[in-house]
Parts: C-alpha cells; sequence; structure tokens
C-alpha cells in the first residue's frame, strides 16, 4: 500500500512541471486577432463588451456621455508580445441603424508586425488588400458577413493600430 502511495506520489511531483508548462504563450498574431475581436464587441453594441474587456485584463470603463444615443468606452492593456494598447469605443445610434466604432493604438510595439496583419487579413469574414511599404505592413479590409464591417489596420514605424466600423441597421421598428 505505502509503495502505491509513494509511487502515485512520485508521479505527480514528476508531472507538475508538465501541468505548469501546460500554459502556452501566444503569438502577437493571436493577440491581435484576440484585441480585433474585443473591439468587434464595443463595435457591434454587446451590452456585455465592458465586462467581457475587464474579464480579458483590459482596465475598462464606459465615458461619460455627451448624449443619449451616444455611448463611448476607453479601455488599456499590455497586450501580450505587442505593446501596451489603448481602446477606445464609440456606438452611435439612429433611427434605423447603429454605428460602432472601435480603434486600438499600440505605440512602440514588439514583434513581427507583419504576422500579424496577415492574421487578421485570413480572419473568415474580411477580405480586401494587405501591401507591404517602406518597411511597414498594411490591410484594407470590408466585411464578408452579415454585418457592415470596415477594418483598417497596420503594422510600421508609427505603431500598430486597428480600426473598425460598423454599421448594424436596428431591427426594432419605430413608429413615426
Amino acid at each position: 500500500m505505502r509503495t502505491g502511495l509513494a509511487l502515485v506520489l512520485a508521479l505527480g511531483l514528476a508531472a507538475q512541471p508538465t501541468l505548469v508548462q501546460g500554459k502556452t504563450k501566444s503569438s502577437p498574431a493571436q493577440e491581435a486577432v484576440a484585441a480585433l475581436e474585443m473591439c468587434e464587441a464595443f463595435a457591434e453594441g454587446d451590452v456585455l463588451a465592458l465586462e467581457t474587456a475587464i474579464g480579458a485584463g483590459w482596465d475598462a470603463y464606459e465615458d461619460e456621455s455627451e448624449s443619449p444615443f451616444v455611448r463611448s468606452y476607453s479601455a488599456g492593456r499590455e497586450v501580450p508580445g505587442i505593446g501596451w494598447g489603448d481602446m477606445f469605443a464609440l456606438v452611435e445610434s439612429y433611427p434605423d441603424r447603429t454605428l460602432g466604432y472601435c480603434r486600438i493604438d499600440i505605440v512602440e510595439p514588439k514583434g513581427q508586425g507583419e504576422s500579424a496583419i496577415e492574421a487578421l487579413a485570413a480572419l473568415d469574414g474580411y477580405k480586401g488588400d494587405v501591401t507591404n511599404e517602406n518597411g511597414g505592413t498594411y490591410a484594407s479590409l470590408i466585411g464578408t458577413g452579415t454585418l457592415d464591417s470596415l477594418l483598417i489596420t497596420h503594422w510600421d514605424a508609427a505603431g500598430f493600430v486597428t480600426q473598425l466600423t460598423i454599421l448594424t441597421p436596428n431591427t426594432a421598428t419605430r413608429e413615426q
């Protein structure tokens, strides 16, 4: 019995480093995609976007509104493998549609930007142009899914920027 217990204990201790190593490090491309997904939640007007951002490690809060038809949010976070990201999101409500806008700026990004831009351009739901100029990588993309979306992103000497605009038709009908 003691031999069996000692064996289980020894195996458990031997496996411990493997369990610790199980946490994988994400790439800048994966982090860029995750940041865009967070931006999409805000730009789509997701009522849980603020809570989701906080849960994902963003220091996020709702800004004071200038109008009952405008909501804006700010957030900041160290984006692993890339650098400090500042996010601004704006949701404007109009009679027949909602405009959602989100921008993330990372000044002095670390890592290889070309792979991050290519990962964003390769996402299902977007298509467009990617170009490399003067040491930077730039993409101009449009949404291919049900959302009317526009995505501009670049990684160059000035920084890494992701800028998303989504127009969503309002489903509720209004009496005139």
